[in-house]
């Protein structure tokens, strides 16, 4: 049996690069004939892939940049701006240059200076990367100087960035790839980003705290208070471990 063919329909050439970067450390060409179309925007997308349906040898999907800070929500909006199409639509949070800095050491590979290898060092998380478009001129130049192909750590960028993981996981999947991550913890500043990353895939709305006096928590709050640091954060973080240690304690002597 012949590999599927997979076109990915993305908005410009930077997304066009970082499709394929991704692509080649997953090993993906293996599993699949890959087509990475820059559209020019949006609604050049939603034109386009309107009608079109996924059958058994060929496979579509949209990549756009997003408008909300979770995966949940900036999906469902992007589905929504490309007319609900049948096939999967996938989004860069906050955009497709968030994604470069997923592995910070591939990012300063490519860095114009060490004044901006410093700058990559001090960057948050890239999905709280204020102005993604306007950092990565700063510390590459241009757009044509952005980092491609090399040497990618596909495992670290998928644990810094919830959006970068519901991608090449969603499109591995519908080429019948599969791919483990396994979690480069001693690359990770520290436990905060690991826990603001997993409260990002979830709706930035979603309730999913009460603290003691009382008070309701969102997804997107405690993500930003436990990347900031802050108190609030900080002490979501230390009973959300406490929890999970004293579950997996009690699994280990059933």
């Amino acid at each position: 049996m012949t590999n599927p063919h997979l076109t990915v329909f993305v908005e410009g050439p930077a997304d066009h690069s970082m499709v394929l970067t991704l692509f080649e450390a997953l090993g993906l060409h293996q599993k699949a004939q890959i087509n990475v179309r820059a559209m020019g925007g949006k609604r050049k997308i939603a034109s386009y892939i309107r009608q079109l349906k996924n059958d058994h040898q060929h496979k579509f999907v949209a990549l756009v940049d997003a408008d909300e800070a979770s995966v949940a929500d900036s999906r469902e909006l992007a589905r929504h701006q490309l007319g609900r199409p049948s096939i999967d639509v996938f989004c860069a949070v906050p955009t497709i240059e968030a994604w470069i800095f997923a592995d910070p050491e591939f990012a300063k590979n490519a860095a114009r200076s060490l004044h901006a290898q410093e700058m990559i060092e001090r960057a948050p998380l890239p999905e709280m990367i204020p102005y993604p478009k306007q950092f990565a001129m700063n510390v590459f130049g241009s757009a044509k100087h952005y980092p491609s192909g090399g040497d990618f750590d596909i495992s670290l960028a998928a644990v810094r960035s919830p959006s970068l993981r519901a991608f090449v996981e969603g499109v591995a999947a519908l080429v019948g790839a599969e791919f483990s991550f396994m979690l480069p913890v001693g690359k990770l500043s520290d436990t905060r980003d690991v826990v603001s990353t997993l409260l990002r895939e979830l709706p930035e709305s979603k309730v999913v705290w009460k603290t003691l006096t009382g008070a309701r928590v969102s997804a997107g709050e405690l993500a930003k208070a436990i990347a900031d640091g802050a108190p609030l954060g900080n002490q979501y973080a230390t009973e959300l471990l406490r929890v999970a240690r004293d579950l997996i304690a009690r699994q280990a002597n059933k």
